[in-house]
């Protein structure tokens, strides 16, 4: 799909990749530049080791230009080191509120899934397709890929297109079978992970204000049918707790 802005995007476009490690450098990044800042004011004030940099008693001929640098940066490092803490501390804070606000659907409604059942955001493979929706439990893998608005996308038997915001309607891959090849890509990467079990991987779309069919590899769910779908399938055998524990592991890590 070409880079632009349809009315609304598929899925895939416009990825927002808010993870608790994005959002903690920031947060340690500013918590420091804070705590500088209040050691270097009370190294300035609180001690005399100012005074003692632009005492008279000092010799030397560089004494006033080591007491005026030394004057300059007791008065501007404190407030450039808070100024740059709570810029970061801003960043955080907003890429918390920008996490919570891009949680794909299925994500939103984690605390309806079935027992046992985890799901992970958005997870990025290492040839950089993103996959959204992923959910770990006793049935192995299982993700769920939004369809476009049914009113901004048109089609012609296996043709997909996508209406952009400046009204043209320009093709797209069909999404059903884009979610069967990235099943498979995520089921390939986690068989190099975990090399003596394969994990079943179960590639879904949410077909709410769909007529679409299912193809090979891909189901149609709607996403008030999430949970009842995910407790219908079949729990895979030799998934033990261990396993299972692994399996998420290594999608987190790619979260």
């Amino acid at each position: 799909m070409q880079a632009g802005s349809p009315l609304v995007p598929v899925s895939r476009v416009g990825r927002t990749r808010a993870t608790s490690l994005g959002g903690i450098r920031p947060l340690v990044a500013g918590l420091a530049w804070l705590g500088i800042a209040a050691a270097s004011t009370w190294l300035v004030f609180g001690t005399p080791l100012l005074g003692r940099l632009v005492a008279p008693e000092v010799a030397g001929t560089a004494t006033p230009v080591v007491g005026a640098v030394a004057w300059a940066l007791a008065l501007t490092a404190p407030a450039c080191c808070t100024i740059l803490g709570v810029v970061r501390l801003a960043g955080a804070a907003q890429r918390v509120r920008a996490g919570r606000g891009t949680l794909p659907p299925v994500a939103r409604r984690a605390d309806q899934l079935p027992a046992g059942c985890v799901a992970i955001a958005r997870i990025r493979l290492p040839d950089g397709r993103s996959i959204p929706d992923v959910v770990v439990g006793p049935h192995g893998v299982a993700f769920f890929e939004a369809l476009p608005p049914r009113a901004a996308v048109r089609r012609t038997r296996d043709a997909w297109e996508v209406r952009f915001s400046d009204g043209s309607w320009r093709p797209i891959e069909n999404p059903l079978r884009r979610a069967a090849r990235d099943g498979g890509r995520l089921r390939r990467h986690l068989e190099a992970q975990e090399r003596d079990f394969t994990v079943r991987v179960h590639a879904a779309v949410l077909g709410d204000g769909h007529e679409v069919a299912p193809v090979e590899g891909c189901a149609v769910v709607g996403l008030d049918d999430v949970p009842a779908w995910l407790a219908a399938l079949p729990a895979q055998r030799g998934l033990s707790p261990d396993r299972l524990e692994h399996v998420r592991a290594i999608l987190a890590a790619l979260a």
